[in-house]
């Protein structure tokens, strides 16, 4: 692959540390190569896959009743309710932190089902801080990118 540096299994392994150090203090990608390019993976600090991943959204949608409150992801199919908004919201928190896990536990199943989509979302909450997890189902509207005028005749 062009653009990453790639680094045979038996170097990574021998000098980890120092892979480690460039990866995450030097923010410098690595894909480690075994078995001749058969086998390999992609070592990115998950700081800067967790900026990377903000665009991933979980925008939870939530519909008051008379008598319960329900929350909802429905891009992964989750519903909880509550009898307030935030026991709502905390059993939908509680729901999607056992979809992670088990999509994390059983991610060679869950890789080969059309569930594969829901990576960048899941990756985003599992690296979030679990005392912060809760901000991602109520997040501010993204503020949109400026528009850059393109002068004509260039």
């Amino acid at each position: 692959m062009s653009g990453i540096r790639t680094v045979p299994f038996a170097v990574a392994k021998d000098n980890f540390s120092g892979l480690m150090s460039r990866v995450v203090r030097e923010h410098l990608p690595q894909i480690v190569e075994r078995s001749r390019g058969q086998e390999s993976m992609l070592v990115l600090p998950a700081a800067d896959m967790s900026a990377a991943l903000a665009a991933c959204r979980l925008d939870a949608k939530v519909q008051f009743g008379e008598r319960s409150v329900v929350a909802t992801l429905p891009q992964f199919g989750l519903v909880a309710s509550g009898e307030t908004f935030e026991s709502a919201m905390d059993a939908l928190l509680s729901e999607l932190a056992e979809y992670a896990e088990d999509f994390f536990t059983d991610f060679d199943f869950y890789r080969h089902t059309d569930r594969i989509r829901d990576l960048p979302w899941l990756l985003r909450f599992v690296l979030t801080p679990a005392a912060d997890r809760a901000t991602l189902l109520v997040e501010e509207p993204a503020t949109p990118a400026p528009e850059v005028a393109v002068a004509a005749g260039r």
